[in-house]
Parts: structure tokens; C-alpha cells; sequence
């Protein structure tokens, strides 16, 4: 029997996100072919951790060749749920927001924005990108229409909660969280905090210790 036939598999956290890493970076190559070897030098890890990490996907290598990233790059896609189209909503129409709105990379990892909101009058009715931004009352039919099971929160930390609060009872089933703030949700609902303040002070800790 294949992983095909015993999709989805659990996958452990650590091996998860080394494979969300080797992703981002074969989706950036225009090679044929890459090694465990190669992967491996430049994760600066073990040949045999990327090896045994590819054990969880449906593929195996060619001897000298390494994997067929192609291949590679679709079993990956799968295991991410990448070739499945999720429509996406941003809430907060800020510098971060609007740049969320306009990035062009999304598509690739099979999500799409559809639509962004703000609470701000000078906001609604502009344009982000292909986007107008639209009023908070306009949510629940946005989700509705687009199936939208994904919500993102770019908004001040005093906002945050009565925002997830909002796109919660109007049906997005996970959240990605953007603001520095931990959200209070029930168990069902996935949250994915980005706290850009924790990231840069950590880089700045680090750096101060070389």
C-alpha cells in the first residue's frame, strides 16, 4: 500500500517544517534533479535527516541523480494541500495588510485573497491592489460566497480579539494572526501567530550575543 492510499498522514512538527523549508526553496530552483546531499548543505542539516524526512511522501530517489524535484515539488504540494484552492480574507487594510493583499506568491501555495476589510471610512471604497476594501458588515456574505475558511488579522493589538472574535462567528475556520497579541479561540479553530515583534527582538538577542 502507497501513502497515496493512506492520505493524510501524520507528519511530526519538526520534520513538518523542514519540509515546508525544502518546498520554499525548490519552488525557487529550475533544475531537473536535486540530491539529499545538495538539501542537505544547504539546510545545513544531515543527508540522512533529509532522506529520512522524504520517507513521508510517496517518492523515491535515483540513484546519482538524487530526486526528481518536479516530482518532488508535487508530492510536497499534496502534503501541504497546495493543489486544493482555499480563498482567503484580510482583516486590516494597514502598510501590512495592504502588502498581504498584493502579494503575488500566494497562489503558488494554493490560497487566494479575495477580499480585505477595514472599520476605517477613509479606507472603504479604496483601492488595494485589484481589492476595494471593504466594511466589516460586508463579512458574512464574503464568506459565504467565496467558501472562505481562512481569515488573516492585521490589525492593532486592541482590535485583535474582537476581530477573531467577529470572523469566528461568521465561520472562518483558522486564523492567521498577525498581531502581537494571543488570541482566545476554541479548540476547533487553528491560529498561526506571526508576531513580528518576538521575530526581530530575537533576531536582535542573537545578534547581540556575537
Amino acid at each position: 500500500m502507497s501513502k497515496k492510499d493512506k492520505w493524510p498522514i501524520y507528519v511530526p512538527k519538526p520534520t513538518f517544517e523542514r519540509l515546508k523549508k525544502y518546498y520554499a526553496y525548490l519552488m525557487q530552483i529550475d533544475e531537473d534533479y536535486i540530491s539529499s546531499d545538495e538539501l542537505a548543505k544547504k539546510f545545513n542539516i544531515k543527508p540522512e535527516q533529509v532522506r529520512k524526512d522524504f520517507t513521508y511522501l510517496d517518492i523515491t530517489g535515483k540513484p546519482k541523480k538524487g530526486y526528481h524535484i518536479p516530482l518532488l515539488v508535487e508530492e510536497l504540494g499534496k502534503l501541504f494541500g497546495t493543489r486544493v484552492l482555499e480563498n482567503l480574507i484580510i482583516v486590516g487594510a494597514g502598510n501590512l495588510g495592504s502588502a498581504l493583499a498584493k502579494y503575488m506568491g500566494f497562489e503558488k501555495m494554493g490560497v487566494k485573497v479575495v477580499a480585505i476589510f477595514d472599520n476605517d471610512p477613509k479606507k472603504i471604497g479604496s483601492f488595494v491592489g485589484e481589492l476595494s476594501v471593504l466594511p466589516l458588515s460586508f463579512l458574512e456574505r464574503v464568506i459565504k460566497r467565496f467558501k472562505v475558511r481562512i481569515g488573516i488579522i492585521c490589525v492593532p493589538e486592541e482590535s485583535a480579539q474582537e476581530v477573531a472574535n467577529l470572523l469566528i462567528k461568521k465561520g472562518i475556520k483558522a486564523i492567521w494572526n498577525f498581531s502581537p497579541v494571543p488570541l482566545k479561540v476554541p479548540e476547533t479553530i487553528i491560529v498561526e501567530n506571526q508576531d513580528i515583534t518576538s521575530g526581530i527582538l530575537t533576531i536582535k538577542h542573537i545578534l547581540a550575543k556575537k
